[in-house]
């Protein structure tokens, strides 16, 4: 792995580290709160690519697992991979590496804001969305179907957090692109 890929991924770790701190939303459908931190795991598939960004999610779950206080709320170590938001935690290095793969595949340098969007929304909100469903449906009293009516709270806020990463991987992307022109 070059030098240049070490301090990306070391760089989107800290970008989400620091949207953890925006302190998390409480909503009463469900025991999980609104969090802005999703958003640093799609920019790590749009930015990073699907190798790269799942590294770096991976590594942040390291360091959440050791126990670093770095998730919304100051939350860290083993036992959130335990409590309602597991499903969310186990999915978002899935969706990093989905956003990243397709992003790659579809839509090289984040060229269309529109696949972008759609591949960031399908993957970084609905995928993840769904997989917190079900995990807070396995791991509370809530049943699926209350889970899944409960989880569209999240979609409002969750397209606009896909449709700003979209934007900022363009804006990022067209600025690197004249850099290197």
């Amino acid at each position: 792995m070059k030098t240049k890929d070490i301090t990306k991924i070391a760089i989107m770790i800290s970008i989400i580290i620091v949207l953890g701190f925006f302190p998390p939303i409480p909503i009463t459908l469900l025991p999980v709160p609104i969090v802005i931190q999703n958003a640093g795991f799609m920019l790590s598939g749009l930015l990073l690519g699907k190798k790269n960004g799942t590294i770096a999610t991976l590594l942040f779950l390291l360091l959440v697992a050791i126990g670093f206080p770095i998730l919304a709320g100051g939350r860290g170590g083993m036992t959130v991979f335990f409590s309602v938001t597991a499903g969310y935690l186990f999915a978002y290095p899935f969706a990093s590496f989905l956003i990243g793969w397709l992003s790659e595949r579809f839509n090289p340098n984040n060229q269309k804001l529109g696949y972008a969007f759609g591949i960031t929304f399908l993957f970084g909100a609905l995928f993840i969305d769904f997989c917190g469903a079900v995990g807070v449906s396995m791991l509370s009293d809530v049943s699926l179907s209350a889970s899944l009516a409960g989880s569209l709270a999240f979609i409002p806020g969750d397209t606009i957090k896909a449709f700003l990463a979209a934007v900022i991987a363009k804006r990022i992307s067209k600025s690197l692109a004249q850099r290197s022109v």
